[in-house]
């Protein structure tokens, strides 16, 4: 059983899990006092069992010197480390006490025993070194202080012959020279330990305040994201009413006005006849305009899934959609390369190209037929596609303008139209994580480009 690993598994994390609960009494990991407790648990962790091992060439020493006090610390101080691991109702700050004192009484009591040869002056520096990294920083001087007062009670009982000396006389001389190495190593490690530990503790402290500051901003943007939604589910709503309830009376409207010019044919002037005439057309471009509207309000909406799809396939979709209109102008579309196969919002891309594809046989030069050339070219994380045509062509000065909404670069009479087709073509390639834009050289033609991601 006590061979058995997952066993001894088990012991080693209960026993390491029991003093890690009873030696720190911070969790919060982005404070500075939890690292204190843990460099303090993992000191005990590891030097429990060391501790154990240390009493063998205590007692050998004992025996050989008769010097039995050395033992009865050294168990002593198991014993104390023992109570600072295990010990109930024990504060984190005590156990901490407990633990130096016993560095410093065990330093002191080799020093005194084996002299300035022995291991206390390691021990003494070890107990300032302990105790500027588990305590605050304010307290960083104290173990150094500690050390020169020991010293100096060492000093006193050396030279009054109180201590024994194991080898021979030692001379003033070198004994200041050597405690003077502790004292300096001592307040070294008092002035740089707490200089890292500042820097650290800044550090800590800046990534609390930045990731505060970014919660903060995290939750303004989930209120400004949730906000910005009910706005577009209000503007959603209302277009929906703009386009069912006002639709309905500029229906009856523009039935009206027809009947009213068929019942009265021959009966009316030509001025009343082409006031009639005005009435009916603009509110057709009327219900037009509410139509699109609704369309680019409702364009690329993400709740709607992407699905796998071949542009060519959707191509061939659009050119059916709009037969009548190839057939009328003798639009001759050529596919100059192979059209890829991309996860899409399938709709949008359809509108997408029947909105460019219409425009640029709608837009074409009179008398000449309209030539449309569609490539696509693939880069590292996009494809770039072009609609090419030889229209009347666009001026330079306007061709950013003619992505926005209602912006419109002939007149009504003379190419009929909403003005908001290519505002909702950029809107479908922005939500597709690409861009459009246009190069054009008037009487010449246009060319649209835009990126779709892969």
């Amino acid at each position: 059983m006590v061979n058995n690993p997952s066993y001894l598994s088990r012991v080693r994390s209960s026993y390491v899990s029991r003093i890690r609960h009873n030696c720190m009494a911070c969790v919060n990991t982005r404070d500075l006092d939890f690292w204190r407790d843990s460099v303090f648990a993992t000191t005990i962790i590891y030097l429990l069992p060391f501790c154990l091992i240390a009493l063998l060439p205590a007692m050998w020493f004992t025996f050989k010197t008769h010097q039995y006090s050395i033992v009865i610390v050294d168990m002593l101080t198991v014993c104390a480390i023992l109570m600072i691991a295990f010990g109930k109702g024990i504060s984190v700050l005590t156990r901490k006490i407990i633990f130096i004192c016993c560095f410093y009484l065990l330093g002191f009591l080799l020093l005194f025993y084996v002299g300035i040869g022995g291991s206390g002056l390691l021990y003494l520096l070890a107990a300032c070194i302990f105790s500027t990294l588990i305590f605050s920083v304010r307290f960083a001087f104290y173990g150094a202080a500690i050390n020169v007062l020991l010293c100096s009670i060492y000093g006193v009982l050396l030279f009054r012959n109180i201590a024994p000396s194991r080898t021979g006389r030692i001379e003033p001389d070198e004994f200041i020279v050597v405690v003077t190495n502790l004292f300096f190593l001592s307040f070294l490690c008092a002035a740089l330990i707490p200089k890292l530990v500042n820097g650290l503790q800044n550090t800590i402290q800046n990534e609390k305040f930045l990731r505060e500051q970014l919660h903060e901003e995290q939750l303004a943007s989930d209120e400004t994201l949730e906000l910005l939604e009910q706005k577009n589910k209000e503007l959603e709503q209302f277009a929906y009413i703009a386009s069912h309830d006002l639709n309905e009376p500029l229906r009856m409207v523009t039935s009206f006005m027809s009947l009213l010019k068929r019942k009265y044919e021959g009966s009316l002037d030509e001025k009343a006849n082409r006031y009639i005439d005005f009435a009916v057309d603009g509110g057709k471009r009327m219900q037009r305009l509410i139509a699109d509207l609704l369309q680019l309000s409702r364009t690329a909406r993400k709740d709607k899934p992407k699905e796998a799809a071949s542009i060519s396939a959707i191509l061939k979709n659009v050119q059916q959609n709009i037969l009548q209109l190839i057939r009328e102008s003798g639009a001759d579309i050529v596919v100059e390369t192979a059209l890829p196969e991309l996860k899409v919002y399938v709709a949008d891309i359809n509108s997408l190209l029947q909105n460019l594809l219409t425009n640029a046989i709608k837009f074409r030069k009179p008398g000449e037929r309209p030539v449309i050339r569609i490539s696509a070219e693939e880069r590292e994380d996009e494809w770039i596609m072009s609609i090419q045509d030889n229209g009347i062509g666009i001026p330079s000065d306007k061709a950013e303008k003619i992505f926005e909404i209602f912006v419109r670069l002939n007149a009504q009479e003379t190419y009929d139209g909403s003005g908001i087709g290519l505002a909702i073509a950029k809107k479908i390639v922005e939500q597709h994580g690409g861009k459009i834009w246009v190069t054009s050289e008037e009487n010449t033609g246009t060319t649209f480009y835009f990126s779709l991601k892969k």
